[in-house]
């Protein structure tokens, strides 16, 4: 970014709270800025624009994986800022979208086509599996969780975000689908797709049993990790990172 534009990004920002770090996405001194008091999707870095969520998932990966570069990773609905870091730094990355009207397993717009709930890649596929901000849109979470323990490796892990109320001792099911028709139980929310328009359906708000939902549909154990670190851009609600282990028998 050269000099002219890093000003065209700051000068709008000039009166928001703001401080000096270092940013895990783009990789360089930057400057951390609060667009807005929701920090999750507005405490961006000046250069690259990323949001805490981004940066979290990251160091999340560096602390529990610290080889993730050389592994075999897929990630399912890429569009972020992580995403687009993964992309350059990983040796071995892949990703997917699901597109409903799409046979699974095929290539369209650029990305293969995989739906969570019923995965086309075999046994043992992959070392990581990640997801960011997924898995409140799933319909079937149940298999989907199965199907992503399938395909990792023994000792494996899914790394994901997800919009989490520990508050709620029991996940909310906010939408059903009943006879091939969407009925909803909860007032309809959507929050952005990148490969649709019309947004992605809110299908649950995951409480304080999701770890034990995981474990129950998966076997896998999870681990939730936050952390709070204005130095490295991270801060602000709903920051939490999960890292959902792939038991591994032969140890």
């Amino acid at each position: 970014m050269n000099i002219i534009n890093l000003i065209k990004k700051i000068l709008p920002a000039v009166n928001n709270p703001k401080n000096f770090g270092y940013c895990l996405i783009c990789e360089q001194k930057t400057l951390f800025v609060e667009y807005d008091n929701w920090l999750r999707d507005n405490y961006r870095c000046i250069r690259c624009q990323s949001i805490p969520r981004n940066r979290a998932l990251i160091r999340t990966l560096q602390l529990f994986a610290p080889d993730y570069k050389n592994l075999l990773i897929h990630e399912s609905s890429p569009g972020n800022a992580s995403s687009q870091y993964l992309k350059r730094n990983s040796k071995h990355y892949s990703c997917s979208h699901f597109f409903p009207e799409i046979e699974t397993g095929t290539t369209h717009q650029g990305f293969r086509c995989e739906n969570l709930e019923c995965l086309t890649f075999s046994d043992s596929s992959f070392d990581i599996f990640v997801t960011a901000d997924v898995f409140e849109h799933i319909m079937f979470p149940d298999r989907a969780f199965s199907e992503i323990a399938r395909v990792l490796k023994p000792g494996g892990m899914h790394v994901f975000t997800i919009p989490w109320y520990p508050e709620l001792k029991t996940s909310r099911q906010r939408a059903i689908l009943a006879n091939g028709k969407i009925e909803h139980k909860e007032k309809a929310d959507f929050h952005c797709n990148p490969v649709d328009k019309q947004g992605s359906l809110v299908t649950f708000d995951w409480g304080l049993d999701f770890t034990e939902y995981i474990y129950l549909n998966s076997g896998m154990t999870t681990t939730i990790y936050k952390e709070v670190n204005r130095s490295l851009g991270l801060d602000g609600t709903l920051l939490e990172v999960f890292v959902s282990r792939k038991l591994d028998v032969s140890n």
